[in-house]
């Protein structure tokens, strides 16, 4: 499979980046390690006219740490060197979690933070070769009036598959989003819009340039866990990031509590039912609950490769419950 032409541009600041991105509108597209973006392009997927490297734009490629403000991780920052960072893997070991989980060594290596959180949606569908393709009415993803998931639907159900969205949600993790205008400091959350065809809430001309978590307080446990196939290569048919703090002294009451899911819906989920586990004792009923809540809010599609939609649900309850147990396990030691 053979490249389109493109036009290649590689800004050498943010702001610069940015004005060419306004400047271009739809026609261009940034580019950080690739690993999705190319083989889009290959499978004639986006149409893009010009690709904005991102490599040359400074202070991207940053891990900072303080007590005060938490980690700060630059979007250009690769998930090897994430999950290598002494930091990172003594205060935020979920975040190692969920960067090794992505696909092989190799795309790892590549990979970007900000590119694995700005990924595009998946579908059984879309994501074939225009080869392949071609047997099919075009989807909405492709311009056309159908949806392959749901014949009858209006909107496009390809599935949000990334797997540090949901590790850096139940963190409380926020966003900087670069524009001609300035930087904007939002939640995480808001960078997902909701759209399986257009998932990512970026106008044209703005760019993810950096992560925000704030510092793990005492007694806190997080655990991401994924379901696929095989242990390397495949996207998650389901990922669950559990995130509690436990109150201090000897009555192990929960302190605070988040949980977030990919691969469940268009969009990462995070679940505002754990929020109520807060001031609670943690008892088997309650972490039931949470699961039979988060079971609820599941959403599985027929949209990618590999378990049935059925198994795929019924795991929901099982990885919620062993993620809350673990991530106990982890806040009690």
């Amino acid at each position: 499979m053979k490249l389109p032409k493109f036009e290649y541009a590689a800004p050498e600041s943010l702001g610069q980046a940015c004005r060419l991105l306004e400047s271009r509108g739809e026609e261009a597209h940034p580019i950080a390690g690739g690993t999705d973006l190319l083989m889009a392009l290959k499978n004639r997927q986006k149409f893009p006219k010009m690709l904005v490297d991102l490599g040359a734009v400074p202070n991207l490629s940053r891990i900072e740490y303080s007590d005060a403000d938490g980690l700060r991780i630059g979007a250009m920052v690769s998930l090897r060197r994430l999950a290598a960072n002494p930091i990172v893997r003594e205060k935020y070991p979920i975040l190692v979690q969920a960067a090794l989980s992505v696909g092989t060594v190799q795309l790892q290596a590549m990979g970007t933070v900000g590119g694995n959180l700005c990924q595009d949606t998946c579908c059984m569908y879309f994501n074939r070769s225009a080869m392949v393709r071609q047997s099919l009415e075009p989807c909405h993803k492709l311009g056309g009036c159908i949806c392959h998931v749901v014949s009858s639907s209006e909107e496009c159900w390809a599935a949000y598959t990334g797997d540090l969205a949901p590790a850096l949600l139940a963190l409380g993790a926020s966003v900087s989003m670069a524009g001609p205008g300035g930087e904007q400091r939002l939640p995480l959350q808001e960078l997902f819009s909701g759209d399986g065809k257009r998932p990512i809430a970026l106008r044209p001309g703005q760019l993810l340039a950096e992560i925000q978590v704030p510092a793990a307080p005492p007694r806190s446990g997080a655990v991401y866990l994924k379901l696929r196939q095989r242990e390397t290569l495949d996207y998650p048919l389901l990922g669950v990031a559990v995130h509690l703090t436990l109150e201090r002294g000897e009555n192990g009451h929960c302190k605070t509590a988040a949980l977030a899911m990919t691969a469940v819906d268009k969009a990462p989920i995070l679940l505002q039912e754990a929020g109520k586990l807060a001031g609670r004792k943690l008892t088997e009923a309650q972490i039931r609950e949470l699961a039979r809540a988060a079971y609820k809010r599941a959403h599985p599609m027929k949209n990618l490769y590999g378990l049935t939609t059925k198994y795929r649900l019924s795991m929901v309850e099982v990885y919620v419950e062993m993620a809350v147990r673990q991530a106990l396990e982890s806040a009690i030691h």
